[in-house]
């Protein structure tokens, strides 16, 4: 988990408790100061109560002796609940076609078959249902280097404290971790640049639709739009977007040529490929 894959699920056995537990303590996003400050705000909560009927009497114990076993109590609690189906509900409009409940329109089916021919999309983002029938992730789950640009607009370029490099740092992903957790050199060379690859369930998903959401690992691209035109033309000599050329890779090692860059599609079928991708949010009603 995470973009780089340092949760690994070596400490917990599982990588989603492990990263659920990390942000709380980050300095740049929820800034907690110790696992204990976390407990002692969970026992003040409306669902401490809850807390307990699930772990047990006194299980949310912030005292020294107890603190590591209820901060893991809690990491474990918030991946359960990413795990459920109120999260995880696959109601798109795309499962309930796979159902036989929904029908897509043409535009919507010739961006499906796009995105599992052409357009390659499904090479990475499976979009087909599991052995058991499980419904498709749209990932399979590995990590990538689709030469996105750096992006300017990133605060953490201007959070010195934390960032001693400034301007000139660059953002390795999984590589980087490798690197950091003391693999050799011909392990994390060939991973520098690559990234996660997520889920493209609800990746239009929004509050309101004028809400601007940002896609690649780094926010670079504003619309999905942007990104499936970055993913057909990014290695193409001129290819623009409203006017600016692509920017170089952040990371210009391993940069993925085979299924990203040059794809040869139209604008028309990338406007399906982003009409296929809207069907892919949860909370569609069946008619």
């Amino acid at each position: 988990m995470f973009w780089d894959g340092r949760a690994t699920g070596a400490r917990l056995g599982d990588p989603l408790a492990e990263q659920a537990g990390g942000p709380f303590l980050n300095p740049l996003e929820q800034n907690n100061p110790s696992p204990t400050d976390v407990c002692v705000k969970v026992q003040a909560s409306k669902y401490a109560k809850l807390f307990e009927q699930v772990w047990g009497k006194n299980s949310l114990d912030c005292s020294a002796a107890k603190i590591d076993q209820t901060y893991e109590r809690i990491a474990r609690s918030i991946a359960a609940y990413e795990r459920s189906d109120e999260v995880t509900a696959f109601t798109s409009k795309y499962d309930y076609y796979l159902k036989g409940k929904a029908k897509l329109t043409q535009q919507e089916n010739r961006g499906r078959l796009l995105f599992e021919g052409k357009a390659k999309c499904a090479n990475c983002h499976t979009s087909q249902p599991g052995p058991q029938g499980q419904p498709p992730q749209f990932t399979d789950y590995s990590y990538d280097n689709l030469g996105v640009p750096r992006n300017p607009a990133n605060p953490f370029y201007y959070q010195t404290d934390w960032n001693p490099d400034g301007l000139t740092w660059v953002d390795t992903g999984l590589g980087g971790y490798l690197k950091s957790a003391g693999y050799d050199a011909q392990v994390y060379e060939l991973e520098l640049g690559k990234h996660k690859v997520p889920t493209l369930r609800n990746v239009d998903l929004r509050p309101s639709p004028d809400f601007v959401k940002a896609y690649g690992h780094n926010g670079y691209f504003k619309s999905l739009e942007e990104i499936v035109h970055f993913y057909n033309t990014r290695d193409l000599p001129g290819a623009r977007w409203l006017g600016i050329p692509w920017p170089p890779a952040e990371v210009s090692a391993n940069v993925n040529t085979a299924e990203v860059g040059n794809l040869g599609l139209t604008a028309d079928e990338e406007s399906a490929i982003v009409a296929f991708l809207r069907t892919l949010t949860d909370g569609y009603k069946p008619k």
